[in-house]
This record gives C-alpha cells, sequence and structure tokens, in this order.
C-alpha cells in the first residue's frame, strides 16, 4: 500500500507539472454563467499574451499596430459592462492614459507618424464605449480634462477640421501625414467610425451639430459609392474625383455604418427615423449576405480568410461587426430579433475552436470548419472570440437588469461635456516628425581618419587615370576612321558581316 500511495503522490505531481490534453473552452449560450466563464477564458488569454498597457504601443508584439490598443481597451470597457467582472479596469485606465498623449487629442507624439484618420477613430470610439457603458473615471482623468466625452468631442472637433472638400467633394483622407501614400487615398473605416462617431455623441449628447455631421459623412459615402445603391459597402477611392474604387469588402467597413445608422435611428424621429431605418435593414442585410457562410452561418472575411492570406489588422475585423451588431440590437431594438441569433450561433462556432495552443484555450480564425483549431492563434483570434461571446450576455441575462444598457446623458451618464474641446492644440512640427522618421534610413556619420583620407585620394587618382586612358583609346579609334585611314582586309571585313 505502500507503493501504491508514493506511485500516487508522483502521478499527482505530474499531473499538475503536465496537465495534459488541451482543453477546450465549453460554452452553453443558454447559460448566463457558461457564457461568462467563456468570456473570462478569452479575456484571459488575449490580456496574458497580447496586451501590455503599460508598453510604447500597448501590444507587446511589433507585428500588432497602435491602433489595435484602442480596440482591445473597447473589448475590455464592453466585457465589464456585460459581466461585471472589474479584473481588468486598472489596465484599462493605464492604457487609455497612454493614448491619450499630453494633447488631449489622441494623437500621442511617439506614435503621430503613424497615426491615421482610422487609428485615432478606432480610440474615440473606445472613448465613446466607455462613455455610453458609465465606466469609472479616475479623479486624475477629470483633473487632466481627459475624460472619455471630453476626448471624444475633442477628436469629433478636430477631424472635422480635417473634412476635404477640395477633393471628391468632401470626406476624410485615410492619412493625416501629407507625405504618406494613404493621404491620397479616402477610405471607408476613416470616414464610417467618424460617421459613427458622430451619431452617436448626437444621440449620447442630444445636440443636433453631432447629428448634422454624421448626415453629411453618410449621404457623402453614399454619393461617391463608398456605399453602393445596392449596399455594397467597398473599402476605398482615390483622390481627386473618387471615382477610382476599391471594391474589397471587409466585415468591419460594414459593422461601423451598421452602428452609426443605429444611433441616429435611435436619436431621431418622425421621417428622419423612418429613413434610418430603411438604412439599417438595407445594411443589416447586406451584412449578412455578404459574411454569413450559407452552409454553417459562420461570420466569414471573405477577403482573405479562406485563402489565409488575411494580415494582422484583418484577422480582427470580425470582432468589431460583432460589437456593433450587437450595439445596434441594443439601440435599434426592433433588429434584436434579426442579430441576435446570429450571434449566438456565431458564439457557439468561434468557442469550438478554442482548442489551440499554447494554453489549450487558444481560438482560430475559422469558425466554419466545426470544432477544430485551424492553426491561427493571435491578437485577432482572440479579440474576435470574445466579442462575439460577450456581446451574447444580454440574451439569457434576466429582464430589467439593465446588462448591455447603453446609457445617454439624460438617463445615467456621467461623463461631463466638453462641445468646444480641441484638446490643448500643440501643433507638432509635422516636418520634423517625418525628417525624423526617415532619418532612420539615411547611412550612419562616421569619423574620417588621415588612412580614409589617403585611400580616398588614391581611389581619385586611379579613376581620373582610367578616365584619361578611356578617352586616349576613344580618340585612336576615331582616328582610325577618319579618311585615308588604312583598311581593314577584306577577309576580317566579311567576318564582321
Amino acid at each position: 500500500m505502500r507503493g501504491l500511495s508514493t506511485y500516487k503522490s508522483l502521478l499527482s505531481i505530474v499531473l499538475l507539472l503536465h496537465p495534459g490534453p488541451a482543453r477546450a473552452i465549453e460554452l452553453d449560450i443558454d447559460s448566463l454563467e457558461s457564457i461568462k466563464a467563456a468570456a473570462a477564458q478569452v479575456a484571459s488569454d488575449l490580456a496574458a499574451e497580447f496586451w501590455d498597457p503599460t508598453s510604447f504601443s500597448g501590444v507587446p508584439n511589433a507585428q500588432y499596430a497602435w491602433w489595435q490598443h484602442g480596440a482591445i481597451l473597447g473589448a475590455y470597457v464592453d466585457y465589464w459592462a456585460f459581466t461585471g467582472d472589474t479584473t481588468y479596469n486598472d489596465n484599462i485606465t493605464i492604457g487609455w492614459m497612454k493614448g491619450v498623449s499630453s494633447s488631449l487629442d489622441l494623437l500621442p507624439q511617439e506614435h503621430a507618424f503613424d497615426i491615421g484618420n482610422d487609428d485615432q477613430g478606432f480610440w474615440s470610439i473606445m472613448s465613446m464605449d466607455a462613455v455610453e457603458r458609465v465606466f469609472p473615471e479616475t479623479q486624475i482623468q477629470k483633473d487632466m480634462n481627459a475624460g472619455f466625452l471630453e476626448i471624444t468631442q475633442t477628436v469629433h472637433n478636430t477631424q472635422a477640421l480635417r473634412w476635404d472638400n477640395s477633393t471628391c467633394g468632401g470626406g476624410l483622407r485615410w492619412q493625416i501625414v501629407t507625405v504618406k501614400d494613404g493621404y491620397k487615398y479616402k477610405n471607408t473605416i476613416s470616414n464610417g467610425l467618424y460617421f459613427q462617431q458622430s451619431a452617436r455623441l448626437a444621440r449620447y449628447t442630444g445636440n443636433a451639430t453631432y447629428a448634422d455631421a454624421a448626415e453629411e459623412s453618410y449621404k457623402w459615402m453614399r454619393s461617391v459609392n463608398l456605399i453602393q445603391d445596392d449596399f455594397r459597402i467597398n473599402d476605398g477611392a482615390f483622390i481627386p474625383d473618387c471615382k477610382q474604387i476599391t471594391d474589397k469588402r471587409w466585415t468591419y467597413n460594414y459593422g461601423t455604418i451598421l452602428a452609426g445608422c443605429a444611433a441616429m435611428y435611435n436619436f431621431t424621429t418622425g421621417e428622419k427615423r423612418e429613413y434610418w431605418r430603411e438604412q439599417i435593414d438595407s445594411v443589416l442585410n447586406a451584412t449578412l449576405a455578404t459574411f454569413i457562410d450559407a452552409e454553417t452561418g459562420a461570420l466569414k472575411e471573405i477577403q482573405c480568410q479562406e485563402t489565409d492570406t488575411c494580415n494582422m489588422d484583418q484577422r480582427s475585423f470580425k470582432a468589431y461587426l460583432a460589437r456593433w451588431m450587437g450595439y445596434t440590437a441594443q439601440v435599434a431594438p426592433y433588429t434584436y430579433s434579426t442579430i441576435m441569433p446570429h450571434l449566438r450561433k456565431n458564439a457557439q462556432l468561434a468557442a469550438a475552436t478554442c482548442i489551440g495552443e499554447p494554453r489549450g484555450t487558444a481560438c482560430g480564425q475559422k469558425w466554419n470548419i466545426g470544432a477544430q483549431w485551424d492553426g491561427k492563434h493571435g491578437l485577432g483570434e482572440q479579440i474576435n472570440a470574445m466579442e462575439v461571446i460577450q456581446n451574447i450576455i444580454p440574451s439569457v441575462s434576466p429582464p430589467g437588469s439593465g446588462v448591455g444598457k447603453i446609457f445617454n446623458s439624460n438617463n445615467g451618464g456621467t461623463s461631463k461635456s466638453n462641445p468646444g474641446g480641441m484638446g490643448k492644440r500643440m501643433g507638432w512640427n509635422w516636418r520634423a516628425m517625418v525628417a525624423k522618421e526617415y532619418r532612420k534610413y539615411m547611412l550612419k556619420d562616421h569619423d574620417i581618419k588621415a588612412a580614409d583620407r589617403f585611400g580616398a585620394a588614391v581611389l581619385t587618382l586611379l579613376t581620373f587615370a582610367l578616365l584619361g586612358w578611356m578617352v586616349f583609346y576613344v580618340v585612336s579609334e576615331d582616328d582610325d576612321e577618319k579618311p585615308g585611314a588604312a583598311a581593314e582586309p577584306a577577309a576580317e571585313a566579311s567576318v564582321e558581316k
């Protein structure tokens, strides 16, 4: 018996050190506790591997961009609102203060060369999430005038100044820095985020000026066929006239337009509300027809998923569609019965892929292949699964619980408003930033020693000597070809021919 006891002890130690086969994420979509547990696991894995709120960019791997930190913060704001779990709240605040920057405009100087209107817009939409969810603001934020609503309003104001009527009759350019190629491109995500931001500000504050900006941006996108009459939503168009369209379709473009239309529907009344209802229905129908796999019901990133060509940005796009579908179901409640079954189905499909390494709970990109892992593991896969899982929590929460509620300034919103906010207007020296960016590619300076000078002199003399010989040779050849010069032998002449 002692031997058996010793064996059991040793076995326990081995199992502790090597827990055995991968453990999938179990998800019962009809159980609130099961959904919360699944969301907690995915959130934990995302935080452990792909989020460092204190770092330079907030995402520890250089292959991920600064804008994705803003996307992560928005996901965790919603996680807190849906689950009540405060585990990540301090890190949300830390990350937020990193992004706000000393200029209070979501244009931190260390990222300013690379930030486009879409990057800034993703952070601004994250802050709008915090406003509408009434995420707690610290006293430091309040003292600095870095509250969530203040910053969103500031971003709106600064982006409104970049609205460009000189080309295409309006719209925001993709990039802010003029020397970047994207400065010649007006893409849907930059303009869609501006539209959504304006619409949500109108809904939250009741200020019709924001609604006017939202309507202008939406109708401009319709007019230049970023949003076609059949509600195919394209990626973007090139200046000067936006006639050259990039017709790729991405989930997040459809999602940002859908959420903006929903906010406008919520804000308006009468004929205007009916107009926005028609826009919601058309965009939602186009979204489902375009990205829902007919066989499995899974959301697919159709441009790149099946060919395994999605880049690090594109691998996270489904997260934002899921988030904004959930938002739409809340602020345009008549869509709930259409949207929620798709989210619930995809939460189930996404969780079934969460059996990957290194923890046995890593989620995959392809939700249409059944209960298996496709080998894809990254920030995108984790945030995709997190968003779609947590956004079904309202479907199983007790009636009247308020879970998933999206507030406004009249029914519980607390963030301080500053409609005239422009930040500190520090006026970054863009030329200096561009020079600094390109300076890294210049050849390094070296101290020139006497030996270097002697070697350079020798090389110069040799070069001049070679040039002199070449001139002499050419002149000699010319003399041979002058009238009266000796003719070549006939045999050699025939060979030349």
